[in-house]
């Protein structure tokens, strides 16, 4: 019996993102990993007894400390953990498979969910079948969904319950259920991604012109899981705002954070240095475009959109575009630290998704013509093998001396090291040797280039079958 094609790209890119997800926890996830492990052994969001407690990316409240990351995030993630506790799976007794598959559960399922929903957004829009293909292996292996889908992200689920929550707003016409989990699954992906509330307002603008019982439907959603998120902001923190915006709970000794680099609280000391910033976080050392060079495509496609007046969806690709834009401009206004020690920019892994549904409109450019074709054969293929260079170190230092965290990725995965200078995470200390260590990535190493030479590949396959697909002419013949 053949499989279902949603079921088809479901394993496929479950299967590629389990293959290289990261076990090993960097500051970041060891924050979300804190709240996870106490809430199902200690039945708190309090993480003092978290043997994550050593992460940095934490606050303090009346006497405890609470990890600053999305706490609905956190609750989603500890029903995966709970019921591994149930088949003998923990961090105790086995720290890595059980961090492996926790990530995978909840990181991996959701990115190959949405990777589903964005077919569905091709299938919607009549898309060639074999275009769909290339654009599938494009958004899969060559933007930062890769590397942020093999380590415990945030921005990968909020990205996919955008993508998701889009779908049904492109066909709310068809169902009163589909405002509804347009509405909860778009606010959802705010709860956890903060800055993504933005994507609210914008696409409520396309209910302007829906029945009444819509609107009431889709508002009455995005109230329901606000309600929540802000419930839950209250309990753990005492006040309605996000943590990473309340700077007098960072005010503790040996706090790394306060005012002048929380993300949502930082600002730049002159207009050339928001400038200078703005630079990077989009076409520099840091840029969206420079760790994605296949959206320069997308933004043809979104200008080819806007120029068909015919085009029956112009209106809500104005308002991916303009919430997209929104939500670069307000982490270039409201930060000042790139995404910390992250490849490229974290937070971008939430646009991902919808930035690439534009690249539909671009096949038949790309048929007709060699040299773009070429062109975008040479910039996917670009694209891919930064993304699989993502992989190799999601999470790395970077300093002013050195501040590509591409060229960061290169040099320390080639640099020759002693495996006993290696110095993983507190955890990972006790669970393997460096020795050992050192080999399994090295091992990483090879499996990772293996499978970037795969993608492009397959995408320079997909291109030429898609080009030797020519329609037929009115008298049959090719």
């Amino acid at each position: 019996m053949r499989i279902k094609k949603e079921w088809q790209i479901f394993l496929v890119f479950l299967g590629l993102f389990a293959l290289l997800t990261r076990p090993v926890p960097s500051i970041n996830e060891a924050s979300r990993l804190a709240t996870i492990e106490s809430l199902v052994d200690f039945h708190t969001f309090i993480i003092d007894n978290s043997r994550f407690a050593w992460t940095i990316d934490k606050y303090f409240y009346q006497g405890h400390f609470y990890s600053d990351k999305p706490p609905i995030f956190s609750i989603y993630g500890s029903l995966f953990y709970a019921l591994l506790k149930v088949v003998g799976i923990n961090f105790s007794n086995q720290y890595i498979l059980a961090n492996t598959l926790l990530i995978i559960l909840v990181v991996g399922v959701a990115s190959a969910t949405g990777m589903v929903y964005l077919y569905k957004i091709f299938k919607l829009l009549a898309v060639d079948e074999t275009w769909i293909n290339v654009l599938l292996i494009i958004a899969g292996t060559g933007t930062l969904l890769l590397p942020y889908s093999t380590v415990l992200s945030n921005h990968v689920i909020s990205g996919s319950l955008l993508v998701a929550g889009f779908y049904y707003l492109l066909k709310v016409k068809e169902s009163i259920r589909y405002p509804l989990l347009s509405g909860l699954l778009i606010t959802l992906a705010g709860s956890i991604d903060v800055v993504a509330f933005i994507f609210i307002p914008f696409l409520a603008v396309s209910f302007f012109n829906k029945p009444l019982k819509s609107k009431i439907v889709f508002s009455l959603a995005c109230a329901l899981v606000l309600v929540i998120y802000f419930q839950l902001n209250l309990y753990t923190s005492g006040s309605l705002r996000p943590p990473s915006m309340n700077s007098s709970l960072w005010e503790y000794p040996g706090s790394m954070f306060d005012r002048t680099n929380l993300s949502g609280l930082a600002y730049h000391s002159n207009f050339s240095a928001l400038l200078y910033y703005a630079f990077h976080m989009i076409i520099g050392h840091r840029g969206l475009i420079s760790y994605t060079p296949i959206l320069v495509f997308s933004i043809w496609g979104f200008v080819k959109v806007f120029q068909n007046k015919e085009f029956k969806y112009r209106q809500e690709y104005l308002l991916i575009l303009l919430a997209s834009s929104a939500y670069v401009l307000m982490y270039i206004l409201r930060s000042n630290n790139y995404s910390g020690f992250s490849y490229g920019v974290r937070w971008y892994a939430n646009l991902m998704f919808l930035l690439c549904v534009p690249l539909a409109q671009i096949s038949q450019e790309v048929k007709s013509s060699q040299m773009l074709r070429k062109a975008f054969i040479i910039v996917s293929c670009m694209s891919i093998v930064i993304s699989f260079v993502g992989v190799t170190h999601p999470f790395l230092e970077v300093n002013s001396q050195h501040p590509s965290s591409f060229l960061n990725a290169v040099l320390y995965t080639f640099e020759p090291r002693d495996p006993e200078n290696y110095s993983p995470n507190p955890v990972v200390q006790k669970t393997f040797s460096y020795s050992l260590l050192f080999v399994i990535k090295q091992l990483r190493l090879f499996v990772i280039a293996g499978l970037a030479g795969l993608s492009c590949y397959l995408l320079v396959n997909r291109v030429n079958k898609f080009v030797a697909n020519r329609p037929l002419l009115e008298d049959g013949r090719d």
